[in-house]
């Protein structure tokens, strides 16, 4: 038994093309969820490369209703956050936003979320795309049994993650950029560059807005 045998026998790892055979009679959409706080070319890169990677129609962003982690002194409304995704996508037909749970107010579960957005439109097969350090927390979600079912669950890889899940998986290896928000958020306090870590038009709506209190600070 090779490698790749072995790995596609276990209960982590579903191969691209294995999983994607039978469903071409659907529209293949992806579901990118997260805080996008804010969104940056680190996620969008991403974004790209599994789209390309597993054939997708089409990937939606879907921006948190309520930051992980809680809120801190510089949490930015879900309506400035789903702004800064629709100007940093722009132009790229393969990309959309899903704004359901900004919608709800955050007050459902990702399996209840993701519910609502297939009855809606059951002519779409979706693709929950996940960090590889989400895809390993899983098992904590609500109803996450029913969600396994609802959906395909795609991971991505991640330096120093292991694949594993209790769930089957997708599992995609993007080429990852060493970008992170807080580090965008810590950089626009002290006002030092954003260039190249965020589109253009989001490190322009951030400046414009500046004054307001967005992330309390400018950038050159």
């Amino acid at each position: 038994m090779n490698l790749l045998t072995s790995l596609a026998s276990t209960k982590t790892f579903v191969h691209p093309k294995a999983a994607l055979d039978g469903q071409k009679e659907k529209h293949r959409i992806g579901i990118f969820g997260g805080t996008f706080n804010p969104i940056h070319n680190g996620q969008l890169i991403a974004a790209e490369q599994v789209c390309n990677q597993l054939g997708l129609d089409k990937i939606y962003f879907m921006p948190d209703a309520i930051l992980f982690g809680g809120t801190h002194k510089n949490a930015v409304e879900p309506s400035a956050r789903a702004e800064m995704i629709r100007l940093a996508i722009r132009g790229n037909s393969k990309f959309g936003i899903e704004l359901t749970p900004i919608h709800d107010g955050g007050q459902q579960s990702t399996y209840n979320v993701l519910k609502k957005i297939s009855s809606k439109h059951p002519e779409n097969e979706y693709y929950l795309i996940l960090g590889a350090h989400l895809i390993r927390q899983i098992s904590s979600w609500d109803n996450v049994s029913a969600l396994n079912k609802l959906v395909h669950l795609v991971a991505i890889e991640e330096p120093g993650v292991r694949r594993v899940s209790d769930f089957e998986a997708i599992w995609t290896y993007v080429n990852w950029l060493n970008i992170s928000s807080s580090d965008i958020r810590s950089h626009l306090r002290t006002r030092q560059s954003v260039r190249y870590l965020i589109p253009d038009a989001v490190a322009a709506y951030i400046a414009d807005i500046a004054e307001y209190g967005l992330y309390q600070g400018r950038f050159s």
